[in-house]
């Protein structure tokens, strides 16, 4: 009978891989040891090994599927003496009754989505707020690109960064753009309005919205970048490095220091560096540089 051959759990806490690579093809023989796929996890891309001899009938997850679940069917291989096609067919017409109740699931949720318009066609629900746009197309709660610098001393002169045009790249506001405002007189922040004895309190700005793929595209030029995908390792860091930043408090702290006499310093220092041949000519030793 034919021998299914599932994606393994690598690690005690994969629930998924992407198939890199097959290193055998269809109608090879392998016996238990010999390594027949690359799956990447989160951690790292592994070796994959046959545990039982026999025929490659069917290789039933292409190379380079992302996603794939533990325990899913990815190949089928025919034992000794058999068929690899009538193995091949049978392992195939066995692989989607396993999956068969899934195809029910959405059955289920059919009356709740129909229900949905009936309540609200009885309720229609309330119109939603626009945000107040202000000066620089801004809507409020937008998030607003201006640097560290120039937002400490926008608050230390009570000047409204929401209503400046940024100057620096993709129109982040930078300390010019504050002085500039400073020394127009304009740009006040609005003092905050007192809520009428007895009314309930405002509500919170929404929280500023995360920019899509697409919107951070269009901030670089066209054919000025290169997508490349990132591996299962990379995706991880980014997870854990998001939710560190959502549920650990943080607070930072800033210094603005002058450079220009070790500037100066670092460019006599330069100067003096002694030179060494190479094939391509005369360098420099050494090179001193501020990190």
């Amino acid at each position: 009978m034919p021998i299914n051959i599932t994606m393994p759990a690598l690690s005690p806490t994969m629930e998924e891989g992407n198939l890199s690579k097959w290193l055998v093809k269809e109608g090879d023989k392998v016996s238990p040891g010999d390594v027949i796929a690359e799956i990447e996890t989160d951690k790292a891309t592994m070796e994959v090994e046959a545990v039982d001899e026999g025929t490659v009938a069917k290789l039933v997850v292409p190379a380079g599927t992302e996603g794939v679940k533990v325990n899913a069917l990815i190949a089928i291989l025919a034992g000794e003496g058999e068929d690899a096609g009538a193995a091949a067919k049978a392992g195939g017409d066995a692989a989607p009754k396993a999956e068969a109740p899934k195809a029910d699931a959405p059955k289920a949720e059919a009356p709740k989505e129909a229900a949905k318009p009936a309540a609200a066609a009885a309720a229609p629900a309330p119109a939603k707020a626009e945000p107040a746009p202000v000066a620089n197309g801004h809507a409020a709660g937008d998030r607003v690109f201006a640097s560290p610098l120039a937002r400490r001393i926008a608050k230390d002169a009570g000047v409204d960064v929401t209503v400046l045009a940024g100057s620096g790249p993709h129109g982040r506001v930078v300390k010019v753009d504050v002085e500039a405002a400073i020394a127009s007189g304009g740009a006040k922040a609005a003092p905050a309005a007192k809520a009428p004895a007895g009314a309930p309190g405002a509500t919170p700005a929404p929280a500023p919205k995360p920019m899509s793929d697409d919107q951070v595209l269009k901030l670089f030029a066209e054919g000025s970048y290169e997508l490349v995908p990132h591996d299962n390792m990379r995706k991880t860091i980014a997870r854990r490095l998001v939710e560190a930043k959502s549920t650990i408090p943080h607070f930072y702290l800033t210094l603005d220091c002058e450079l220009d006499a070790l500037l100066a310093l670092r460019t006599q220092l330069n100067a003096a560096v002694p030179m060494r041949k190479t094939e391509k000519g005369e360098v420099p030793a050494y090179k001193l540089s501020v990190n």
